[in-house]
């Protein structure tokens, strides 16, 4: 524990005060180079001045001889200066670089007219780095011309090394000292903190005879007697404890000996007892099977809706089809396959809920076109007559992998609803729209309808089982939960639903087939 809390207090304090060292020294480097270029240009602009008013009369009368003199000398003396320009206002320049100088004329459209400035950059004249004043010369508020004074930063350069190096030391000596300071923090902090970690361990072990021997008059002094004191009252609590524990121990012997006389009686009131608790037992067992019983007799009958109302449909064809004396074979063939398929699919139905209960249940390939084809079947008849159009738009050759039945039943229920939707809005032109797609490693069908949708306020409930909006006797809500644990639980799938500009779309997904090689 000491190296690692002594480490955290080392290497924190040593941080912190070398951040707010390393910040304050940042800032005193950046002051000192504004000191030292505020030299240089301190120094350019005495020279300015100097040379503007030691050439007053010259420029005013434009005696260039005379200023070309004296500027020439005073380059010429002046170590510090690389070159000097004196540029007029016509666009003449005369130009100084140590013993050489020469005219140049300018276009007067190219001269801007220019403020005070100054830079560091690379002359032209003598082909390195220098510092670059441009110094305007006004006479009565006249502009007259520029002095552009290209000054050496030998002198600066240096200064910035000397500052370098200051500063070099200064950071390796503070950084020495914080090394120390940090390392006698950490250590005064750390050890009596571990002392009384250490007296932790023998107080948990059991020895309560050790104290903390710290006296400073510190907090760390205070938390010392404190705990002494704690380990005071805690060896009293243990003697107690101990006082207590020997008194238990004498009652538990005249209690073992009471209950010795009651033990005849005892094996009795047990054996009575448990088989309360076996008959309880039975009776919740019993419950939870009608209860068990009952759900899956409303499921069936639930799914059994369709079914019936088709096969009824089927039925009632028959007798207008003898009452308009056009029951022929192939129409009584057609009706006796299509009320075999109805009754075959309501079997199915007593099949498929009685495996969705069995834990090891198998999936198996399909193809989804054939299904949804398989399952349009039964629930055509109704559709048709009630006016309700359905626009298919399949992909071929998509396998996919799950329960077929179970699948269907799914479909049956959403269509079922779609059918509700579209009965209660009293639609001119109802229809159903069943799109079949592969997407993203799924074979997905969409059912859409041009309803009302459904209401933005229920629409994250209608998965909840037993919710419903429709009428008492019409709709026991565990249609699209079953539908939801069947795609999701048993499949691995998704089943979504989203209001569109016209309806809802209900989107089943489920994974394709590994070995589908489309």
């Amino acid at each position: 524990m000491k190296n690692t809390l002594f480490s955290k207090i080392f290497i924190t304090f040593f941080l912190t005060i070398f951040i707010i060292l390393s910040i304050f020294i940042y800032q005193a480097i950046i002051h000192e180079k504004r000191s030292i270029l505020d030299g240089l240009i301190s120094k350019a602009k005495n020279m300015s001045d100097i040379l503007t008013l030691a050439n007053t009369d010259a420029m005013l009368v434009d005696d260039e001889i005379e200023i070309l003199e004296f500027v020439h000398d005073f380059v010429k003396f002046n170590k510090d200066i690389e070159s000097f320009v004196v540029s007029r206002k016509n666009g003449n320049k005369m130009i100084f670089i140590k013993n050489q100088w020469r005219f140049e004329e300018s276009n007067l459209n190219n001269i801007k007219d220019e403020k005070i400035t100054y830079e560091i950059i690379s002359s032209r004249f003598v082909k390195k780095d220098v510092f670059h004043y441009t110094y305007p010369v006004y006479f009565s508020g006249v502009k007259w011309g520029w002095f552009n004074i290209e000054l050496s930063l030998t002198d600066y350069n240096n200064k910035i090394s000397g500052m370098y190096e200051r500063f070099l030391y200064l950071v390796c000596i503070i950084i020495i000292s914080l090394l120390l300071i940090s390392y006698l923090i950490a250590e005064m902090i750390s050890k009596p903190i571990v002392k009384l970690n250490n007296l932790s361990n023998v107080i948990i072990s059991g020895d309560l005879t050790k104290r903390v021997n710290i006296h400073s008059d510190d907090e760390i002094g205070m938390l010392s007697r404190t705990f002494n004191k704690m380990i005071v009252s805690l060896a009293a609590s243990q003697q107690k404890l101990q006082d207590s524990h020997n008194e238990l121990e004498n009652r538990v012997i005249q209690r073992t000996k009471e209950l010795n006389e009651l033990n005849e009686t005892l094996e009795q009131r047990v054996s009575i007892e448990i088989k309360k608790q076996q008959e309880q037992e039975q009776l919740l067992i019993q419950q939870s099977k009608l209860a068990s019983m009952g759900e899956m007799i409303g499921n069936i009958a639930h799914q059994w809706r369709q079914p019936l109302n088709a096969l009824g449909l089927v039925v009632q064809n028959i007798s207008f089809a003898y009452e308009l004396d056009e029951l022929d074979d192939d129409y009584m063939k057609q009706s006796v396959d299509k009320v075999n398929l109805l009754t075959k699919n309501m079997s199915k139905t007593i099949d498929d809920f009685r495996n969705f209960f069995k834990p090891n249940k198998e999936r198996e390939s399909f193809d989804l076109k054939k299904l949804v084809h398989k399952t349009m079947a039964l629930v055509e008849a109704t559709f048709d007559d009630n006016n309700i159009k359905t626009e298919r738009t399949i992909d071929e050759n998509i396998i996919v992998f799950g329960f077929p039945n179970e699948y269907s039943q799914t479909l049956l229920n959403i269509l079922s609803n779609s059918k509700d939707a579209l009965l209660e809005n009293n639609l001119s032109n109802p229809i159903i729209s069943i799109n079949v797609y592969k997407e993203n490693n799924y074979g997905v069908v969409s059912i859409e309808d041009n309803g009302s949708g459904v209401p933005e306020d229920i629409i994250d409930k209608i998965f909840d089982p037993y919710f419903t909006t429709k009428e008492e006797g019409k709709g026991t809500g565990i249609g699209l939960y079953m539908s939801k644990i069947i795609i999701e639980q048993n499949m691995n799938g998704k089943l979504e639903v989203k209001n569109i500009s016209k309806g809802a779309i209900f989107t089943i997904s489920i994974p394709l087939y590994k070995g589908d090689k489309n």
